[in-house]
């Protein structure tokens, strides 16, 4: 007797449970139990509209997820972009600026055609600019792979390479990749900035920071004349096409810098050659630093009898 009252009231639990929680409604029309959590409306609109009573009543987390569902269910409907569009627009008003960029991305890449594309591209520019800037990218450093954003960042600007915005974007994203030392997509950002916007600001500043990148990159041990000599070259071309540069003393700095160092590591070699008594080998050295360093402190240092 006590086993069948038991299993009496786990039958009428169960049968009974969605009842317990507001969240489930019985549909005649399916025979289901349905959770209007997961209910999608009979038609793009209504989803739409249902999702903008949301926002319009301030329910954020209700809107987003409504929106979300339209876009899942209706991706064809003109509707999609918009309710993307209207997602990214509240995650900015919470400073949610990871998602934002999220759904603005999505609308880019799905939905080129939307209507509103300029200004989709406008926002994810003025986002990509305020993240770049920031020294501390929650948004990008944390993640396991910011490359992803960077290049979803790279879309941004090649969806738009002649706005007045791009080049600050661009620029702030080679910095990221250098930093990185992801020299080839820097260099290639560098590249289309010089194409892109010639005798601009940005031009210059685009060929100052290629300069520094390639003289960060020169091997520390090298004792090749002829990177040094490729890069004063372009030192010396930049401050003649940029001569009143406010990057020209900062250049012509390094550039007297350089000189210098080429010439401590071909003075080290003449001393290894030395010390190990071949003087012939020391003299050429010796005698290439008192020929094409004369200023530096190492040629100052050669054997006075070397001409």
């Amino acid at each position: 007797m006590r086993k069948k009252t038991v299993m009496v009231f786990l039958v009428f639990l169960i049968s009974f449970t969605p009842l317990i929680y507001g969240y489930w409604e019985w549909t005649p029309k399916t025979g289901k139990w349905i959770n209007p959590k997961y209910a999608v409306k009979s038609t793009d609109r209504e989803q739409w509209e249902y999702a903008e009573s949301f926002k319009i009543a301030g329910n954020n987390e209700v809107a987003l997820r409504e929106y979300a569902k339209l876009v899942k269910h209706y991706p064809l409907s003109p509707l999609a972009p918009a309710a993307l569009f209207e997602s990214a627009k509240i995650y900015l008003k919470t400073g949610d600026r990871e998602n934002a960029f999220n759904k603005l991305d999505e609308i880019i890449k799905r939905y080129p055609e939307y209507p509103e594309i300029e200004q989709v591209l406008k926002v994810q520019r003025e986002i990509s600019i305020e993240l770049l800037k920031k020294k501390q990218l929650r948004f990008v450093d944390k993640l396991k792979d910011p490359t992803k954003k960077y290049e979803a960042i790279s879309r941004a600007i090649d969806s738009d390479p002649f706005s007045q915005e791009t080049p600050q974007v661009a620029l702030q994203l080679a910095e990221k990749y250098a930093k990185n030392r992801d020299m080839e997509k820097a260099m290639k950002i560098y590249q289309q900035i010089i194409r892109d916007f010639p005798d601009s600001q940005w031009e210059e500043k685009a060929r100052y920071e290629m300069l520094m990148n390639e003289i960060e990159g020169i091997p520390e041990a090298s004792a090749d004349d002829s990177k040094f000599s490729a890069i004063e070259k372009s030192i010396d071309s930049f401050i003649f096409e940029f001569p009143s540069s406010p990057y020209r003393p900062s250049l012509e700095k390094k550039k007297a810098e350089l000189r210098n160092e080429i010439a401590r590591r071909l003075f080290n070699i003449a001393e290894i050659y030395k010390k190990n008594g071949y003087k012939k080998s020391a003299d050429i050295y010796f005698k290439k630093i008192k020929k094409l360093y004369p200023e530096t402190e190492y040629a100052k240092k050669c054997p006075p009898d070397i001409n």
